[in-house]
């Protein structure tokens, strides 16, 4: 007599596997994102509260490039993302650079804990409806936008990156020089 392949059986288990990962919902282990050239230079939208309830806009941070990352805390690769984005704020401190963290469909409080056990000290805002995450054009967690000195679009960053790496901290820094060669 067979045993009928369950999802408590190995060949069960891979199956359920296989499915996940083709519908998108299953990481593959050690997948990373891509990081790629914007088609178009928009310029959105973001208009949010910080932890404090404070509304935040990208008004404030005209003349720099900002970096907008949006996460989860239940999202494994947007945590696991999190200290190279530290690592990278820290290696553009000297540089007109700014990293947005905009937390997706989550309450304040989960927000603040996630921040604090991260040790996440950019700035985070809430975007408790998703709505911003979805005008933006966002479908995946963790997806990144690099924004250039004049606010337009210019990278997108989608799944897991290594933000902290040689060559993307030379793109950034040459983009960041641009806009006063432009000058």
């Amino acid at each position: 007599m067979t045993r009928p392949v369950t999802r408590d059986t190995p060949q069960g288990a891979a199956v359920i596997a296989l499915i996940l990962v083709v519908l998108g919902l299953y990481p593959l282990s050690g997948s990373a994102g891509e990081l790629f050239k914007a088609d178009v230079t928009l310029r959105p939208e973001l208009n949010l509260p910080d932890l404090s309830a404070q509304p935040r806009s990208l008004d404030e941070f005209a003349g720099k490039v900002v970096l907008v990352n949006f996460w989860a805390s239940w999202c494994t690769p947007c945590l696991e993302e999190m200290p190279a984005i530290r690592r990278l704020a820290a290696a553009m401190r000297d540089k007109p650079f700014v990293v947005i963290g905009v937390n997706v469909g989550e309450v304040r409080r989960r927000v603040q804990m996630t921040v604090q056990r991260l040790e996440i000290d950019f700035t985070t805002l809430l975007d408790k409806h998703s709505s911003v995450f979805k005008n933006w054009g966002a479908t995946v967690l963790p997806t990144t936008y690099v924004l250039d000195q004049d606010g337009r679009v210019r990278y997108i960053g989608q799944g897991p990156l290594e933000w902290d790496r040689a060559d993307i901290i030379e793109l950034l820094g040459q983009l960041t020089e641009e806009h006063s060669r432009l000058q």
